[in-house]
């Protein structure tokens, strides 16, 4: 059973959650909390990203099975200002639980297992190699708006290594 393809895309995944760590960590509380404009800060968009990946990594197959809020007081972070938003230390402690639960769904995996029909939401027919993809292109996605809030309040970018 291969995992060379399996191998480089948790390679990828860890990159990813390394940079985005990277850049949660940059924020001092207040920018944590504050961002640029009210629907931008960093606190909403680091909860929006985890928990998506927790969503994508439940083996849950629609927002109807998936408990959006349920690590906070089940409460989604669309429902809450800012100010009441988990503080920093908690939400790196919620990307360091899915490092580990990413981990180990990769550990289960091998390259036939990647080709296998993943369907979640209107992607029936697509596969969980695709379903991977996605995760990490939305995680990517978040991460770039991260980065221009860093960038703003003036701190490097040195997450791509």
């Amino acid at each position: 059973m291969s995992t060379t393809l399996t191998d480089d895309l948790h390679d990828q995944f860890s990159k990813a959650l390394a940079m985005l760590r990277f850049t949660i960590e940059q924020f001092s509380p207040e920018e944590y909390l504050a961002g640029m404009e009210s629907f931008d800060a960093p606190a909403r968009i680091a909860w929006h990203t985890v928990e998506s990946l927790d969503f994508y990594f439940s083996g849950k197959r629609n927002s109807k099975e998936f408990s959006f809020g349920h690590r906070f007081d089940d409460t989604p972070s669309w429902k809450l200002v800012n100010e009441d938003m988990p503080d920093k230390p908690a939400m790196l402690q919620y990307l360091n639980e899915m490092e580990a639960v990413i981990d180990a769904a990769f550990a289960e995996l091998s390259d036939e297992k990647l080709s296998a029909p993943f369907e979640l939401y209107d992607w029936s027919g697509k596969t969980l190699l695709g379903h991977y993809v996605y995760a990490i292109r939305h995680t990517m996605e978040h991460q770039g708006a991260l980065t221009v809030i860093a960038t703003h309040f003036g701190h490097t970018d040195e997450s791509w290594r």
